[in-house]
């Protein structure tokens, strides 16, 4: 079912232990292994060209000699394939993106995926986690040579044996492929280990520059994500949990509020919320469709207001409309469209968890990059403080599950009404951002934990320029002396052990 094909400069005790491993770690009766030995007379893409041809299976594995791989990988590779035929080529770890300068992981942190573990003879164990183990394969436009698996019935181009010996092989192989319509992906189905660390010598940059005299043209490559991580929430009944008052303030836009209005339609159960309008200036037309979206529905109500102010508008709602029936609010935007049952899986952390302040959840923007993640705070070697969304701009890179944050967005945050009137509601001096940054430090400062849930999913549809701006922000440093660090200085000892100092 499976060839194997490697090169090897080891002696025949090791070699003979490398090929039983990959036997008996395959889970597969049916393999055939293609062990070439090299003392640097031939090139990779030579060895495995080699190999392709003498090959009797048609999925193709090519492999680096110092790896371990997890038991059963063969079986969960095969699957793999059965479970996505549109694929060509299959891989451990690659990129989304693929820039004009050849080095592929220059935005490592927003575009490299998958998992590789690393175990050098004489160190410790560890991982590097380019991305989270996902359930489907996340395509790419390159894979590492690590490890590369591909169905050769599938592929246009074989190894290109023109450019380097030992670097740049892998993507020689792949973006020719990628380019002629080959989907390649990357697997976290079964483990690998690494037993050694890839240096770039004098060598790789020659290949590379070789690389990019051939291929530049092309470059760059950028594939988005395709699809959202969305996991189903399944829900159960909750005992003894209050109702949530979900508060949108709007001014028009009903192109983006009514989207709004029907994602938690779709996703919640209805039972768990109302939704309550703060409208700070939409047209007479756009009030009385608001107004015939409302007919339709038994838990919304419409607040007006003639002016706009974020903080004062949340808090006045909160103060003269949202009654003791309600336990809980959620902040939310105009723009936020829902992907999953978000209000279910909120109330389920506060159920869980016993000091939780204030919850939040993974947003994306409209192209399924990440726009939020939670946020950073960070203060650098001049005392600037940066703030940011933890992931803002990735591909992949963000967590799965509940993670403990510095706190989250306001433009969807759930917090118990009455840890909200604790807090003292928005501080009503920020006029244009920050008052949900103090809200979140407010909960630290009290020693609650706020929470990010990152199988909760929505959109943040009207973020895109702005997103572009906070990636400037949280690449260049912003000095916010002036808003956010009289509080903080004020309360640093508190706080502190969240803050990341450069």
């Amino acid at each position: 079912m499976i060839t194997i094909i490697y090169s090897t400069h080891k002696d025949e005790t090791y070699n003979n232990k490398f090929k039983q491993h990959l036997l008996q770690s395959s889970g597969l009766k049916d393999i055939q292994v293609l062990e070439y030995v090299n003392h640097n007379q031939y090139a990779l893409s030579e060895i495995y060209n080699k190999g392709v041809n003498e090959s009797i299976n048609d999925i193709i594995v090519c492999c680096h000699n110092d790896i371990k791989l997890e038991n059963g990988w063969g079986k969960k590779l095969i699957k793999d394939f059965t479970d996505n035929p549109d694929y060509g080529i299959i891989g451990k770890a690659g990129s989304c993106y693929f820039p004009e300068s050849g080095v592929y992981w220059e935005r490592m942190q927003y575009t490299m995926v998958g998992q590789v573990y690393h175990h050098p003879e004489g160190q410790k164990k560890w991982v590097n986690n380019y991305s989270s183990k996902l359930p489907f394969l996340i395509p790419v436009v390159t894979i590492d040579g690590l490890f590369i698996s591909f169905d050769k019935t599938k592929i246009k181009h074989l190894f290109d044996e023109t450019i380097g010996k030992f670097h740049f092989y892998d993507h020689l192989f792949c973006v020719p492929n990628y380019l002629d319509g080959v989907k390649i992906g990357v697997t976290s189905s079964f483990e690998i280990t690494h037993q050694s660390i890839g240096q770039p010598n004098q060598e790789f940059w020659e290949s590379k520059d070789k690389f990019v005299e051939k291929w530049g043209g092309q470059l760059p490559l950028d594939l988005k994500p395709q699809q959202v991580y969305v996991p189903e929430i399944k829900e159960k009944p909750l005992k003894n949990i209050g109702k949530v008052a979900v508060i949108i303030p709007t001014k028009g836009k009903l192109e983006l509020l009514l989207p709004c209005l029907d994602s938690f339609y779709t996703h919640c159960n209805t039972n768990l919320f109302d939704i309550f309008i703060a409208d700070t200036g939409s047209s007479d037309e756009e009030k009385s469709q608001i107004k015939d979206y409302i007919l339709l529905k038994s838990n919304i109500k419409l607040i007006e207001y003639n002016y706009y102010n974020f903080a004062k508008i949340n808090n006045d709602v909160v103060k003269h409309h949202i009654t003791n029936e309600y336990e809980y609010l959620l902040f939310c935007n105009n723009d936020i469209k829902l992907l999953n049952n978000i209000i279910y899986g909120m109330l389920k952390v506060f159920k869980s968890k016993p000091k939780v302040g204030t919850v939040g959840c993974r947003l994306h923007f409209e192209d399924n990059t990440i726009q939020h993640n939670g946020v950073f705070m960070m203060v650098n070697k001049q005392n600037q403080l940066r703030l940011g969304h933890i992931g803002i701009g990735s591909y992949f890179n963000y967590s799965i599950g509940q993670k403990s944050v510095i706190g989250s967005t306001a433009a969807l945050l759930m917090i118990k009404k009455h840890m909200f009137e604790q807090f003292g509601y928005f501080n009503e001096n920020y006029t244009t951002c920050f008052e949900d940054v103090e809200l979140n430090l407010k909960s630290v400062v009290l020693n609650y934990e706020n929470i990010i849930d990152s199988d909760l999913v929505a959109y943040h549809l009207e973020s895109q320029t702005r997103g572009k701006t906070l990636t400037n922000q949280q690449n260049e440093g912003f000095d916010y002396t002036n808003t956010l660090t009289p509080f903080i200085n004020e309360n640093l000892m508190k706080i502190k052990s969240k803050i990341i100092f450069q």
